[in-house]
C-alpha cells in the first residue's frame, strides 16, 4: 500500500479528479494514519471534502470487506453540515457500539442542521432494533434516546423531516403509543409524513396495518407506492401479490425491485409462480432478483415446514416420556408391593421359626 502522504497528496490536489483506488487507501487507518487524515482535513475545501464522503458512503455499501469508519466518525464533527450527514450515512453498519450511539443521539438533540438531526434518528433507530427487537444491547441504553425522538414527533414545532425520520426510527420499537403515532402520522395532509408511516407499520410487521398498506398500493404517488410495497413484504400480506404482480409488469425500476423482494418475503403458490417466470424472463437483472427471492421463499417455507415437524417430534417425545413415566410408576408400585410381599414372607418365616424353637 502506498504511503499515506502520497495518499494525502492527491487529496490536497483539488485540480485532479478523485481517484476510486486511491479513496481505498483510508480503508482501516492506525492512529497514526488517521492522525495524519485529521490535520490535512479541515485544509481541504468543503466542496472536496463532500465528494470524498460521497464516494466513501457508496464504497462502503458496495464492499464490505473496506472499513472507513474511523473516516466516517472523524467526520461527524466537521463544520459542513452536509459531510457530517454523510458520514452518519456511512456508519450505516453500526448498530451496537454505544459510545457511536451516544454521538448521534448528541448530534439529534444539538446539531443546528436540520438534515443532519434527521440522519441521526435514521442511524439510532438501528440502535433501537438491537435493543427492542433482537435484545442484543440493553434498553436502558436506548430509552432515552427513544423518549427524545418520541417527544420530537409530538412536538409539531419541530422541523419536519425531524419527525418523520423520528417516527421512521421509533418503527423498530415496542412502544405502546405507536400505533398511535402511526395512525397520526398516516392521516397528515404531508405525503412525506405518510410514507414515513408506510415505512413505520413495516418495520412493525403486525397484520393489523395491512388495510392501510393495500390502499397505498394503489397511490398515485410513486414514493408511497415504493414504501406500500416494501411493508407488504415485511408484514406478509399474501393479498397484496396480484397488485405486485401489476407493479412488476408496469416497469418502474425501484418498485419493481422491491416488489420481487416483497414476493419472496410473502411466500406461496402464486408468488413462486410470478418470481419463476421473471427468473426465466430476458431481463437479467430482474432474473437475478428473483433468483435470490425465490432463495428466500424456500428458506422461510423450508423454516416454516420444519417447525411443526419439530413440534410433532417434541410432542411424540414429551407422550413418550409420559408413556415411561406412567409405565415407571406402574412397575414402582409393583415392585414395592413386591417388597412388602417379600418381607411379609420372611415376617412369616420368621414368626414359624420362632414357634419351631419354641416348641421344641
Amino acid at each position: 500500500m502506498p504511503s499515506v502522504e502520497a495518499l494525502l497528496a492527491h487529496l490536497k490536489d483539488e485540480k485532479t479528479p478523485l481517484s476510486i483506488t486511491r479513496l481505498h487507501w483510508l480503508s482501516d487507518l492506525s492512529d497514526e494514519e488517521l492522525a495524519q487524515v485529521a490535520q490535512v482535513w479541515l485544509t481541504l475545501s468543503t466542496a472536496r471534502r463532500r465528494a470524498i464522503m460521497s464516494h466513501l458512503v457508496d464504497l462502503s455499501e458496495e464492499n464490505m470487506e473496506v472499513d472507513f469508519g474511523r473516516i466516517f466518525r472523524m467526520a461527524l464533527s466537521d463544520p459542513d453540515f452536509e459531510v457530517r450527514a454523510m458520514a452518519i450515512d456511512g456508519l450505516w453498519y453500526e448498530d451496537q457500539d454505544l459510545q457511536l450511539m451516544r454521538r448521534l443521539f448528541e448530534l439529534f438533540e444539538k446539531d443546528p442542521a436540520t438534515e443532519v438531526r434527521a440522519r441521526a434518528a435514521i442511524g439510532l433507530g438501528r440502535y433501537f432494533y438491537n435493543a427492542c427487537i433482537v435484545e442484543q444491547i440493553p434498553l436502558s441504553a436506548v430509552q432515552p434516546a427513544i423518549d427524545a425522538l418520541r417527544q420530537a414527533f409530538y412536538n409539531y414545532e419541530e422541523p419536519l423531516e425531524v419527525r418523520r425520520r423520528a417516527l421512521e426510527a421509533l418503527g423498530n420499537t415496542l412502544e405502546p403509543d405507536l400505533p398511535l403515532m402511526i395512525e397520526r402520522a398516516y392521516a397528515d395532509p404531508d405525503e412525506r409524513m405518510r410514507i414515513s408511516a408506510l415505512f413505520a407499520m413495516g418495520r412493525t410487521g403486525e397484520a393489523r396495518w395491512a388495510p392501510y398498506v393495500m390502499e397505498a398500493l394503489r397511490s398515485a404517488n410513486p414514493a408511497i407506492r415504493y414504501e406500500a410495497v416494501v411493508a407488504s413484504g415485511e408484514i406478509g400480506i399474501k393479498e397484496a401479490v396480484p397488485i405486485l404482480e401489476r407493479l412488476i409488469e408496469e416497469g418502474d425500476v425501484e418498485i419493481q425491485e422491491a416488489a420481487i423482494w416483497a414476493l419472496g418475503e410473502i411466500g406461496g403458490p402464486r408468488a413462486r409462480e410470478i418470481l419463476t417466470e421473471i427468473a426465466q424472463g430476458e431481463d437479467e437483472d430482474l432474473a437475478t432478483l428473483a433468483d435470490e427471492a425465490l432463495e428466500e421463499l424456500e428458506l422461510l417455507e423450508g423454516t416454516e415446514t420444519f417447525m411443526p415437524l419439530l413440534e410433532m417430534d417434541l410432542e411424540a417425545e414429551e407422550e413418550e416420556a409420559e408413556d415411561w413415566m406412567a409405565w415407571w410408576e406402574k412397575e414402582k408400585l409393583g415392585l414395592e408391593g413386591l417388597e412388602e410381599e417379600e418381607e411379609e414372607e420372611d415376617e412369616e418365616e420368621e414368626d414359624r421359626d420362632r414357634g419351631w424353637r419354641s416348641r421344641r
